[in-house]
């Protein structure tokens, strides 16, 4: 899959997630998460009250590894959606998303493929966490 850009992608995301295909079952979802500390492209919050942060770029997966590490103080769970090819250049470094505690996902046509889990930890920042599911809730999109 091709993507013009980086909103297409995460578009293209939130359209998997709503369709029923995500891998972390029915989640409810918002983009634009502004925070301290930066503003996280999608934010979703499962049936087990889990936060998940998702940092999105097309080319530059260092930089969405950074940005995915420090979106960790309020999620349980952080990815990097990169395009496929992307990804696997990505995953080349394993080692260093797994010392982030950090995953990578990418999307192949009606599916969110999962490609490095996630470590599942609580948030260094609880309140945070609370935040973000009111920017949620307040955005009203069901995924």
């Amino acid at each position: 899959m091709c993507f013009a850009s980086e909103k297409v992608l995460v578009s293209s995301f939130l359209l998997h997630l709503s369709a029923d295909r995500s891998p972390w079952g029915v989640v409810r979802a918002a983009t634009e998460f502004d925070y301290q500390r930066g503003r996280t492209d999608i934010v979703a919050h499962t049936a087990d009250d889990s936060v998940i942060a998702v940092e999105a770029k097309l080319g530059d997966w260092r930089t969405a590894l950074h940005q995915a590490f420090r979106n960790r103080c309020f999620a349980h769970r952080s990815y990097v959606l990169l395009p496929k090819e992307t990804a696997f250049r990505a995953h080349r470094y394993a080692g260093e998303f797994d010392r982030r505690h950090v995953g990578i996902c990418y999307l192949e046509e009606a599916d969110i493929v999962v490609l490095h889990t996630a470590a599942e930890c609580d948030p260094l920042e609880p309140w945070l966490s609370r935040r973000a599911k009111m920017h949620i809730e307040a955005a009203g999109l069901s995924a």
